[in-house]
Formats: C-alpha cells, sequence, structure tokens
C-alpha cells in the first residue's frame, strides 16, 4: 500500500518523523528532503545491501513502548527484514511487523552488519521508532475522506482495512461506530472504549466488564444498581444503541433500591422505557424471570413491602409466588410455572433469593452519525444521569465532569 498510495506513504513518513528521537550530531529525517528520491520498497528480505547514507529501524506492534535502553546498532546477525524502503542514497528504512507487543524482541531491529555496504559511511540512528497500528489505521481513515485521494488509493486502503478486521480486529483504533462496518465484534470493542471514556481517572477501566449475551458494562459502587450496560442491535438498516440500567438486580440490591424511594415520574412522556424485572436467585445463579404488568404497582408494592424481600425456605416458595401473583405484582402464568418446576421443584435447592428488580433501557437510534459527529458521549453521560435520578443519584463518583 506505501508503494502504490503517495498518500499512505506521506502519512507513514511524516508518522515516524515526529515520533523520531535523535542524539548527537543526528539530523531527523525530513519528508522534503525525501521527494525527489527514488523510493523502493521491499518485503521478507534476507540480507539486502545497505549503502545509504543513514538507516532508521521502525517496529510497528499495538502498543506504545519504553525503547531508552534499546539503542540500535549493527549485529552479527543473520537478518531477513519484514520491510524494506530505500529513499536514493539518503536513506534506508527497516520494518519489523509486530501484531502484539508482548513479542518484541529488541534485537530484531538491529541491522545485521553484513547488510552494510560499509558500516562507517552509513549512519545508523540510534534510536528505534516504535509506531502503534491504531494510529496508523486512524491515519487511514482519516485519508479516506480526503478530496484528493485516488479511486485506486481508496481501494487499497478498504481493502488492507478489511484484511485487519478479519484477521487483526484487535488493532484497530475503534473510534467511531462507522468505522465498525456493523461488525459485532468491532462494535463491542467501539463500545467498551466509549464506556471507558465516560468514567473519571479514578475509577478505572478494570470496572469495564462484559456480559456473554448482553455486551459491555460499568460497574458501578452504587448499592442499589450494579450494572450500567450499553449493547447494539440493528433495527431497520439502522444501528440502535440501547442504554440499560439494572436496578435490584441482588436481593441485596433490590433491599438498597426499594429503600431510596425510587421515582421514575421524571421519565414520564421520554424515550425512557421502564419495567420490572423480577426473577429469583439461588445463591448467586439466576434461575428464571417473571413477567409483570404494571410498573408503578409494582414498584409501589416494593417499596411498602421491602421487609418481603428476603429468602424464601422451599417450603415458603409457592405460598409466597401465589401471593405476589394475587396482589398482580408478578403473572403467573402456565409456562413460568412449568420453568419454575423444572429450574426449582424438580432440584434440591433448599431455598429461593428474592430480587424483585427495575430496568430502566434508553433506545439511541442513527447511533453512527451521533458518534462520528461527536455527540454520543455526552448524550450516553447525560441519559446515564436521568437514569441514576431515579434514586437520586447523579453519577458524579463515576462519570467525567461534562
Amino acid at each position: 500500500m506505501l508503494k502504490h498510495s503517495s498518500h499512505a506513504l506521506f502519512t507513514f513518513i511524516d508518522y515516524a518523523r515526529s515520533n523520531q528521537k535523535t542524539s548527537g550530531d543526528e539530523k531527523p529525517i525530513s519528508l522534503i528532503d525525501l521527494l525527489d528520491q527514488d523510493c523502493d520498497f521491499e518485503t521478507q528480505k534476507g540480507n539486502p545491501v545497505i549503502d545509504t547514507n543513514c538507516l532508521l529501524s521502525v517496529l510497528i506492534t499495538d502498543a506504545q513502548l519504553t525503547t531508552a535502553d534499546s539503542n540500535v546498532k549493527p549485529s552479527e546477525r543473520n537478518a531477513r527484514y519484514d520491510g524494506v524502503i530505500t529513499f536514493g542514497k539518503s536513506l534506508t528504512i527497516i520494518v519489523e511487523i509486530k501484531p502484539r507487543s508482548s513479542n518484541v524482541w529488541f534485537g530484531q531491529l538491529n541491522p545485521s552488519r553484513q547488510n552494510l555496504a560499509d558500516d562507517k559511511t552509513t549512519t545508523v540512528y540510534r534510536h528505534p521508532i516504535v509506531l502503534e497500528w491504531k494510529e496508523i489505521i486512524k491515519q487511514l481513515n482519516h485519508l479516506l475522506d480526503f478530496p484528493t485521494i485516488s479511486g485506486c488509493e481508496k481501494i487499497m486502503i478498504e481493502d488492507f482495512r478489511s484484511f485487519v478486521d478479519d484477521n487483526f480486529p484487535f488493532l484497530n483504533p475503534f473510534d467511531s461506530l462507522h468505522q465498525c462496518k456493523r461488525n459485532p465484534k468491532l462494535l463491542d470493542q467501539r463500545i467498551n472504549n466509549l464506556l471507558k471514556s465516560l468514567l473519571r481517572p479514578e475509577w478505572d477501566e478494570s470496572k469495564i466488564g462484559y456480559h456473554r449475551g448482553g455486551g459491555y458494562f460499568i460497574q458501578t459502587p452504587y448499592p442499589q444498581i450494579g450494572r450500567i450496560c450499553l449493547s447494539h442491535n440493528e433495527q431497520e438498516n439502522d444501528l440502535v444503541l440501547t442504554l440499560g440500567l439494572y436496578f435490584g438486580d441482588t436481593q441485596r440490591a433490590a433491599i438498597a433500591f426499594y429503600k431510596s424511594d425510587p421515582n421514575i415520574s421524571h421519565l414520564q412522556g421520554t424515550k425512557w422505557g421502564a419495567a420490572p424485572n423480577f426473577h429469583v436467585a439461588y445463591r448467586s445463579s439466576g434461575l428464571m424471570g417473571f413477567e409483570s404488568e404494571n410498573s408503578e404497582h409494582y414498584l409501589q408494592f416494593w417499596k411498602d413491602n421491602v421487609d418481603k424481600i428476603r429468602q424464601q425456605k422451599r417450603a415458603e416458595v409457592p405460598k409466597f409466588l401465589k401471593s405476589l401473583a394475587d396482589q398482580k405484582v408478578l403473572s403467573m402464568t402456565k409456562a413460568a410455572g412449568e420453568k419454575l418446576e423444572e429450574k426449582f421443584y424438580n432440584t434440591k435447592m433448599p431455598s429461593l433469593n428474592i430480587c424483585p428488580g427495575f430496568r430502566l433501557h434508553f433506545p439511541i437510534p442513527n447511533a453512527e452519525a451521533l458518534d462520528k459527529d461527536g455527540k454520543l458521549k455526552s448524550i450516553l453521560a447525560e441519559k446515564i444521569k436521568e437514569g441514576l435520578k431515579v434514586v437520586g443519584l447523579d453519577g458524579s463518583e463515576i462519570l467525567k465532569k461534562s
């Protein structure tokens, strides 16, 4: 691609120049000085003759590495270079490619002494340059919007991006949803980065978790709500993100939730959806959920009956659930009864945990355009605050200041 796209080549050289550290009499590389030089490209080249005035070693990998103790110098090794770019008699760039920085061996950045026609006349830059794949791919994405780029260059860049998406998706910068091209794995990674970008530095990224089938979530410090989730789905050819706040997901969280006197009145007439999320669990494993018809009635019942949110012994379970059904707190359908029989009564479980959860969800259509315009993060932060207001919280403990 560098060989056949001048835009990609100039961008690559400029990126390398901006990361170059020189010492002593070394002069930084200059893009202007290289423009009038003949340019040659080779890949997987073993022991080529290098007779240019200067030699520069470049590593491309997935993370920035400290190279203070890794001065480049000719070695006696038998070298095969992943890439060699030669600019006339001025400069040779040897390129080492590592998708994973954990596989980097800095000795591979040293040129072979036998490659140098005369190591007294070829100056070897002491410091290697480390370039990150995510920055390279980000720059290529920007190039696609340049008005001067040719059709052939666009095709090459798009093909290269597809190659990375298919084989090395972890190298992508995930800077925008539209760059993910509806690839589920890439969309998940973009959502992961979006959630990280919302958090205060002290509420570090280790608080971002992943639930199979449910996507990425923020683990909160609040007793009323354990997770704030963000998922994606496609509706009528539109990418829709759904923000989900799951209050009272465990028995302990449910007690804290209803003791907080939850109030959803400020969500009336908005796009927010609110629904009961009653389920039963054994120890820390959820078993099944039940439908409920009236959110307001459900909320009020549990606010008035927090003392009923407790572990029920096996013999108490039928009477307890029937009482909830009679008071229209949950619906005991035939299907629910059969599932309860399978999941609980046909087992030897001695008790059930009662988890009268409550969920909020907010759909965000046209998410790709919003993300491209830089508006999506502020919308997410605003809606998280709106959702937490149900229990009198504002999210200031976890969210960056506006």
